[in-house]
């Protein structure tokens, strides 16, 4: 088999294309990870914290999801499969002495006991093409048990027991692995898979047990049927044990659909369900946790009738306690001392241990362990579920597998039920076992050596105690200490050590529950507050962060400066909730820096949290350039430099007085708080380096429209930019971002188009074409690659895509098509054009930006402006609401000086005045209406129309736009 290594420097390489990439299946050697201090399990845990999505492994390797930016790289990798994979992959099981065959598909990964292969066939046409189990390698990464298993020491054989495993009778399960031959095949395709499960399901009946369904699901167009019996538990009726195997059955010898008796594999796991069932009803035990019967349908196929319950189970948070398999448990020729095996699961290890130690006890079986994680069985899709699993397998592997010769006169019906013994005697302890704590917690003291451990009380009446345990690696764990009550103090400890805790519930009996487990770390200083985040509101700034857990915790303290380089002032000393609200703010250009701090009892002050910057939710200072554009080499026009993408837009927004934000040297995510203050942007990314910053920080742009900002987009390929589309034609759900928020329905984009002038489809927007000098000789004054973007139904098209080319030419193919988009159904109006506005004539760009800036969201212009007003910090108007509007809408004006008289009038673009509001005395802040209508009270028209404010010889200004 070749091998494709990926060394750690080509991985970089991989890596370093973020977002074009897609994540990869790989595999990786585990010696190249683990030590010798940590655990396999403790190594792929650590994997998974990386952000490696595991999906299978065992003790020599991991198959993981690699994420574009994995937080580690290791050496070693190899490349398996692109994900998603054009072929199907399948984790084969191998059989003893037996290869893969080459049919099965190419080899990608060997491993202990399986092997990966990929091919193009669905699992009915691999079946017949060799006689190995398979399953569909899960893509979904696994899931890991949340709680544990102390190592079991021996127990006093309970007699409840022994009565139970001496009824379980060698005749009875002999008869039942007949009656199930008997059925000549139990093929999942077959005609008869519902007449066997409603076979089973009545025998389950038969033994007295009520809850009996059968649980159906489809696979591939039919429809298949696992049994589910239960006996409900006395004390944990909602906690359960799984006991299970599957029914269905396989030959590779005969036609399957008439002959394939599977009398081993696996009438004797169902069996041992169904013998199980008849004991534990005919001898009246009643298990404190409910114990349920499952045989499963379709496991032939790729453990299609387990990962349907394992998943159902999983998604409605079922509490299994442990699942407990029996997949081929008949076959035994041994003459000496008979043997079972148990093949344990990474994160069940003592429960297997536990397992063995109770077969031993209570039967003549010699248990052993087989390989590790088999993904060859039902048990697999439990453990991938993240649940508890034992998997209880014949030690001599049966020589009539997967034949016509697989029946009752090849098996060994004594082994078979001294196997059953073993497993009811498995089922019985851990269904008897006491509940495991509930919501364990660990706090640090802040005394430096001690921590507060507590959890819920158990309801088991039986419960006398508790075990607490602690480690300081997750492995070697110290001697229980006991507790009487749900509480305890760890003493003794060492500062800044993170300790792992174990708890577990016992009961009169000595029966240990499972462990649960957290982590703690004794400090005399208290841990830095975690998560301080900030949300610009209107007119504030609220701030939050993560509650501290110390118990001697007794409060934050707030700092806030207008220098990001000095603590400032105390602003808050906050007591409870973790949260702060700051409404002594105001809307500018400069940020707030917020540092915060916790404080102990004894006075001691953690480390500060990361400096927040931050401001309020105001809209009140004027536009904002967003520059997206690359920094390129500026040496042709379809790649600018920054200056000459700065000197552009500087340009054409000029009778705004703009403010230019340049992403590229930004150094963080945009937030809310870099756009919070004004009212309207200017996004343009003109290169078609990357247009894709958008569709990371939707949020953002979400929340910013919603709070009525306003936003003119002008970049290369929208679709890309807001959906990462790459698809012609296209269309965008309804729920999506790029249709809901942005407004575009639709995109399409013929690569052979050639653009050069738009024209508009509603005037009075002004005509725009491409400047000759901002294109290439090549190219005849037009550009590539501008995409046609088509409105929703509720937003309008305001330009069509132009050429000087015959619209039957493919040059002219896009002639007429949508390149403009006007949005103006948010709280902020939108307006997206896949022109880039740089290879625009500048005049022209700058008639757009006016126009758009001017009558849609209501920007006032340089140009617009009373050359005798004097803007004053004294005066403050408060947008508009609503804006647009009809009928009526009402606005606040601050005014800090309220000895000279105010005057509030409404005026038109041409700065006549249409309506005089108010003349007469300051007030500190009072609230103003207007319904549209002039000073003789008839409405005027639909447009734009301005707030002025005086005050002396100060004067404010804001639009707002009027609708009819």
């Amino acid at each position: 088999m070749q091998r494709k290594i990926i060394p750690l420097l080509a991985l970089l390489l991989l890596f370093s294309a973020g977002k074009l990439m897609a994540s990869h299946i790989a595999a990786l050697p585990l010696a190249s990870i683990q030590n010798g201090q940590t655990s396999l399990q403790q190594t792929v845990r650590q994997l998974q914290s990386e952000g490696y999505g595991i999906l299978h492994y065992d003790s020599t390797s991991v198959i993981a999801l690699v994420p574009d930016a994995p937080l580690k790289l290791y050496e070693g990798f190899v490349w398996l499969a692109p994900y998603p994979s054009s072929e199907n992959l399948w984790i084969v099981g191998k059989l003893p002495g037996e290869a893969v065959p080459a049919q099965a598909g190419k080899l990608l990964w060997e491993m202990d006991n399986a092997c990966l292969v990929s091919n193009s066939l669905d699992e009915i046409a691999l079946r017949p093409l060799l006689r190995h189990p398979f399953a569909p390698l899960n893509l979904e990464p696994l899931r890991f048990p949340d709680t544990g298993l102390s190592q079991q020491s021996s127990r006093e054989t309970r007699t409840e027991i022994e009565q139970m495993v001496a009824m379980v009778n060698t005749a009875s399960v002999q008869s039942l692995l007949q009656n199930l031959q008997d059925f000549q095949t139990r093929y999942a395709r077959a005609s008869n898979r519902q007449q066997v499960a409603e076979w089973i399901r009545q025998k389950f009946i038969s033994f007295g047990i009520t809850d009996v369904v059968l649980q159906q699901f489809t696979w591939q167009n039919t429809n298949q049927y696992n049994v589910v019996a239960t006996i409900p538990g006395t004390v944990y009726p909602d906690q359960y044990i799984i006991v299970g195997g599957h029914h269905d059955s396989i030959s590779g010898n005969s036609d399957p659909y008439t002959t394939a008796p599977g009398a081993d594999d696996n009438a004797s796991g169902s069996v041992a369900a169904l013998e199980m069932a008849r004991v534990m009803m005919q001898s009246g035990y009643q298990p404190k946790t409910s114990i349920r019967f499952v045989t499963f349908a379709a496991e032939e196929f790729g453990l299609w009738g387990s990962r349907h319950y394992a998943q159902t189970a999983m998604q409605a948070g079922m509490n299994i306690r442990l699942m407990i398999n029996h997949d081929m448990i008949a076959n035994n020729t041994s003459p000496g001392t008979w043997r079972v095996r148990l093949m344990p699961y990474d994160g069940s290890l003592e429960h297997s241990s536990h397992a063995a130690q109770i077969t031993e006890q209570y039967t003549t079986l010699d248990a052993y362990y087989g390989d590790l994680n088999s993904p060859s069985s039902d048990s697999s899709s439990f453990f991938q579920a993240g649940y508890n699993v034992i998997y209880f397998f014949e030690s001599d592997f049966s020589p009539v597998y997967h034949t016509a010769q697989d029946i009752v006169a090849n098996l060994n019906p004594p082994y078979c039920a001294e196997v059953i013994r073993a497993s009811l005697a498995c089922a019985a302890t851990f269904a008897d076992m006491p509940s495991a704590p509930a919501n364990l917690e660990v706090f640090d003291t802040g005394s430096g050596n001690s921590l507060y451990v507590s959890w819920d009380q158990s309801p088991d009446p039986s419960v006398s105690q508790y075990r607490v345990y602690y480690s300081e690696t997750g492995e070697q764990w110290s001697a229980p200490q006991v507790a009487s009550v749900n509480q305890f103090t760890l003493a003794g400890l060492t500062e800044n050590q993170i300790y792992y805790v174990a708890v577990s519930s016992v009961d009169a009996e000595a029966n240990e529950s499972y462990w649960v487990f957290s982590s703690g770390t004794p400090r005399s200083v208290p841990l830095t507050p975690a998560g301080f985040r900030d949300q610009p509101q209107t007119g504030g700034i609220a701030l939050n962060w993560e509650a501290n857990t110390e118990l001697d915790l007794q409060c934050y303290r707030l700092y806030r400066s207008q220098d990001g380089a000095v603590l400032g002032d105390l602003l808050a000393t906050i007591q409870g909730a973790p949260s702060y609200t700051d409404n002594a703010v105001e809307g500018s250009h400069n940020y707030y820096y917020y540092s915060l701090y916790a404080v102990d009892q004894g006075g001691n002050t953690s480390p500060s949290a990361a400096v927040l910057r931050s401001r309020p939710l105001t809209l009140d200072q004027g536009v904002l350039i967003v520059d997206e554009t690359s920094d390129l080499a500026g040496t042709n026009p379809f790649q600018p430099s920054d200056q000459q993408a700065d000197e552009f837009y500087a340009a054409i927004a000029a009778d705004f007085s703009p403010t230019q934000l340049d992403l590229n040297i930004l150094n963080a995510d945009v937030r809310l708080a870099d756009l919070s203050v004004y009212s309207s942007i200017l996004w343009h990314g003109n290169d078609l380096a990357s247009m894709d910053y958008p569709y990371f920080h939707q949020e953002v742009l979400r929340e910013y429209i919603e709070a009525g900002g306003n936003i003119f987009f002008s970049t290369y390929k929208p679709s890309m930019a807001f959906d990462l589309n790459a698809t012609y034609p296209n269309s965008f759900p309804a729920d999506s971002f790029i249709n809901s928020v942005i407004g575009i329905g639709g995109c399409n984009l013929l690569f052979s188009a050639r653009f050069r002038y738009a024209t508009p489809a509603q005037d009075p927007f002004p005509a725009i074409s491409i400047d000759p000098d901002k294109t290439t000789t090549a190219l005849n004054g037009h550009i590539l690659q501008v995409e046609s973007i088509s409105p929703n139904p509720n937003c309008a098209t305001v330009y069509n895509y132009g050429s000087d080319y015959a619209a039957d030419s493919p040059q002219g193919a896009m002639n007429g098509m949508p390149v403009g988009v006007l949005n103006m159904n948010r709280n902020g109006k939108i307006f997206t054009t896949s022109i880039p506005l740089y290879n625009i004539h500048q005049d022209e760009a700058k008639s757009l930006v006016d126009y758009v800036f001017t009558e849609y969201f209501a920007e006032t212009s340089t140009a617009l402006q009373d050359p005798q007003a004097v803007p004053s910090p004294g005066i403050r108007i408060h947008a508009n609401y609503p804006n647009p509007f009809r009928g009526l809408t009402s606005f606040r004006v601050d005014s800090k000086d309220q000895r000279q008289e105010l005057s509030v009038g409404i005026y038109n673009l041409r700065g006549q005045q249409v309506r005089q509001l108010y003349a007469g005395p300051g007030a500190k802040s009072r609230v103003f209406e207007w319904d549209g209508s002039d000073a003789s009270g008839a409405q005027v028209a639909s447009g734009v129309y301005i707030i002025r404010v005086s005050q002396g010889s100060s004067s404010a200004l804001r639009k707002m736009l009027l609708l009819r």
